[in-house]
């Protein structure tokens, strides 16, 4: 009888282990991709050929000296053939995508929504990298992202498609205001703001405040998430970039060269998708009590 029960442990242990693993392995391998994209598409390059290849020497990588994470270890961050070093970004962005795919299976469970999740995700990973990077947020991920979002909140026990198409209108309206609003603020002040190296010839481009790329990200994360975790998104947002910007102050960078803030909305996007609900909750408690 005791054997019976031990044995029927493992086996419910497996049935609950076994989708949290492969949403890891799944993840890890989107990282892997997904470090492709943010490479090669603002270089105009294709992301499909040539095969993965070293940035320095051009030698392509076998598939043994391509697995997710593990790789990187395995070969010390060197490209095998010339030797020249590989960013531990590339291993970060990987396992982080895979933690965050397991994670939507230890929060929601391994049913359809997994790949409205999991999409959502990789888009937010994205705007991380080609932000950070090139100061881009690509239109194929904020507008395509929120026409998916859309398509995703008629699935069952999406978000619907009148939350999901109001909410995107309405972050796309917000941030276009204050792109707006900024504007009229900074003409006072020509040419304040000072564009990042290398983007020179994009001034007027950071004059507004809030670049369109931004607004456009706004309305995905609408799409995708509904109102109250759309509010919840976006005031993180505001909330971290805040204080990113005032420590960024304190230690002595200039206050007029910008910080791109597509990644403070998708880090706010990823807690609300995670946690919106529970915050919203709060919120309303809190706001209940007074």
């Amino acid at each position: 009888m005791q054997t019976g029960i031990f044995n029927m442990k493992i086996i419910m242990c497996f049935e609950k282990t076994i989708p949290i693993v492969f949403a890891l392995l799944l993840g890890m391998i989107t990282g892997s991709f997904l470090n492709v994209v943010a490479w090669r598409i603002p270089r105009g390059e294709s992301i499909v050929l040539p095969r993965s290849r070293c940035t320095s020497c051009g030698a392509l990588i076998k598939w043994y000296d391509n697995i997710p994470v593990l790789s990187w270890f395995i070969l010390r961050g060197r490209c095998r053939n010339c030797g020249e070093h590989f960013s531990f970004r590339y291993a970060l962005v990987e396992l982080i995508t895979g933690l965050l795919f397991a994670g939507i299976v230890l929060k929601y469970g391994a049913g359809i929504l997994f790949i409205r999740d999991a999409a959502f995700l990789s888009l937010l990973v994205c705007v991380i990298l080609t932000d950070i990077d090139h100061w881009i947020i690509l239109d194929s991920v904020s507008i395509g992202g929120a026409m998916a979002g859309i398509a995703f909140s008629i699935l069952p026990g999406g978000i619907g498609i009148l939350p999901s198409v109001s909410t995107a209108a309405a972050a796309f309206l917000l941030f276009f205001l204050i792109r707006k609003i900024s504007k009229q603020i900074l003409k006072k002040k020509p040419h304040y703001a000072i564009a990042p190296e290398g983007h020179e010839d994009e001034t007027d481009e950071f004059q507004g405040g809030m670049g369109w790329g931004d607004i456009k990200l706004a309305a995905m994360i609408g799409a995708f998430l509904g109102p109250s975790a759309t509010i919840v998104a976006l005031f993180i947002a505001f909330l971290t970039g805040a204080l990113t910007g005032i420590a960024a102050m304190i230690a002595g960078r200039n206050k007029r060269i910008p910080i791109p803030f597509g990644p403070f909305l998708a880090l706010g996007a990823a807690v609300s998708l995670f946690f919106g609900q529970e915050i919203w909750s709060l919120y309303l408690t809190i706001g209940l009590n007074y």
